[in-house]
């Protein structure tokens, strides 16, 4: 057939290319899980076709010619010509585009992922390394732009590992959707072979099918819920980063040599531009959800064109520039180095003046009161308008005593921040355990479509697994 050339260049090529580059091994791997079901089930040529498809994956497949329109039909065509006709119709029985593709699409945006969650997780642990590494370092935090009231960098830190932490958590959900096997849906309709899904599923590594074989080809919403993730994860690493160059061109936080840039005019500058080649990753992240809601709108649900490759190469490339984010923001911690004194230079009476209202009240003062008072002393909180010895004023204010009234929980108290820092890193723990337990249950299910025979059923392949899967095996989430 002759396609048109607009055709040919904007759509074939284009997503053959892609395909070509990223999907192969998914192709083969759902076709591998399709045939092996289909020879379970008695279906002629079935169990060739499994050999087939075994021995052609470890040959590279031709680029784009437009005598194969995509990827399916280019390994339907090197069938056919190298196992005959038969064995390449074998596979074809019952199986559809819609759900091969949509199978394929959510394996791959499954392991992609798996690796973004990867670099999150190391860059949480990076968080706590620094966290441990500063503990108790003073450092004036503002709200409003405005001086506000002392932490440490340590409580600081350990609240940006708790908000992504709960980043974790989101991507962990929307994984858990993204992760489910349309395989056997067929056109829309279902199977017209007693195919189990459940089994396929599980060949592929998937928590489960998707029920509903029309839901299984035409929704979309695994791909807004993981796009949703990203662009909150994207909004946290934003305002980390915000803080740092914030930070940054105060003097307080310096980039490392490596990380930086000069000025080509300027001799004297050195450019934290890490940081700012971060938080532009971290905002095209925080913009993607908008193109995936936009391939939904109006598309109708039987309708699974938007929701093919229309929506895999926008999350492909969220999940790109989502792991350039995190190693950029990690390399700029693990690199760089804050200044103690630098952060300090707010500190100032005015400060503490929060504190100083709270000495009045303990004193009896009544809280309006001791507000007027205080406002009335500044600057410089001037003991005698407050009605308070200067001993007694200074001995209350001290930094030391700021940090030690406040043991509550999540506060910035020293057992406080130990305790934090310890459910930090359970939290962490929990997190590497369950990201390590999907990862091996995928590494399982490929050596099952390798080395399962097809005439071993569901039971024969589990135990096959446990055998052959032992060094995979992780202790499952704490």
């Amino acid at each position: 057939m002759r396609w048109h050339g607009v055709f040919r260049r904007w759509v074939l090529a284009r997503h053959y290319r892609f395909a070509r580059e990223a999907l192969v091994p998914h192709f083969f791997d759902a076709l591998t899980a399709y045939a092996l079901e289909l020879a379970r089930l008695g279906l002629p040529h079935a169990k060739e076709a499994v050999a087939a498809l075994r021995e052609l994956r470890t040959l590279p497949l031709p680029s784009f010619t437009g005598e194969a329109e995509d990827i399916f039909f280019s390994i339907q065509a090197q069938l056919a010509e190298h196992w005959g006709e038969e064995v390449a119709g074998a596979v074809r029985r019952g199986l559809s585009r819609n759900d091969l593709d949509l199978t394929v699409f959510r394996a791959y945006l499954r392991d992609r992922t798996l690796a973004l969650m990867g670099d999150l997780l190391r860059l949480r642990r990076a968080i706590l390394g620094l966290a441990a590494r500063v503990e108790g370092v003073p450092v004036v935090l503002h709200t409003h732009h405005r001086p506000a009231q002392p932490s440490t960098l340590d409580h600081y830190l350990l609240g940006v590992e708790s908000l992504l932490s709960r980043d974790t958590a989101r991507l962990f959900r929307a994984l858990s959707n993204v992760n489910r096997s349309p395989l056997g849906a067929s056109a829309l309709a279902g199977c017209p072979y007693p195919v189990d899904r459940r089994r396929l599923a599980a060949l592929l590594g998937f928590e489960a099918p998707v029920e509903n074989t029309l839901d299984a080809v035409a929704s979309g919403d695994y791909a807004l819920e993981l796009a949703s993730a990203l662009q909150a994860l994207g909004a946290s690493l934003s305002r980390l980063l915000t803080d740092l160059l914030f930070w940054a061109g105060r003097g307080a936080f310096q980039v490392g040599e490596g990380l930086s840039q000069g000025s080509s005019f300027m001799p004297q500058k050195r450019n934290p531009v890490v940081l700012e080649h971060a938080r532009i990753y971290a905002g095209r992240l925080m913009g993607g959800q908008e193109t995936l809601v936009l391939l939904n709108h109006n598309t109708p649900f039987t309708d699974l064109n938007d929701h093919s490759t229309g929506v895999l190469e926008p999350l492909d490339g969220l999940l790109e520039v989502g792991e350039a984010a995190l190693e950029l923001t990690r390399a700029a911690l693990e690199e760089g180095a804050f200044v103690p004194e630098a952060l300090m230079e707010e500190l100032s009476p005015e400060v503490l003046a929060s504190e100083a209202v709270d000495l009045l009240v303990r004193k009896g003062v009544p809280l309006l009161e001791a507000y007027r008072r205080v406002r009335g002393a500044l600057p410089g909180l001037r003991p005698e308008l407050l009605g308070v010895e200067r001993e007694e004023l200074i001995a209350w204010m001290s930094l030391e005593g700021f940090l030690a009234r406040r043991e509550v929980l999540g506060g910035v108290g020293p057992k406080a921040r130990a305790q934090a820092r310890e459910e930090a890193r359970g939290r962490l723990k929990g997190h590497t355990q369950a990201l390590a337990a999907l990862r091996a249950k995928v590494r399982l299910a490929r050596r099952w479509l390798q080395h399962l025979k097809p005439e071993e059923g569901q039971k024969g392949a589990e135990e096959k697994g446990q055998v052959e899967g032992q060094e995979d095996q992780e202790k499952p989430p704490g």
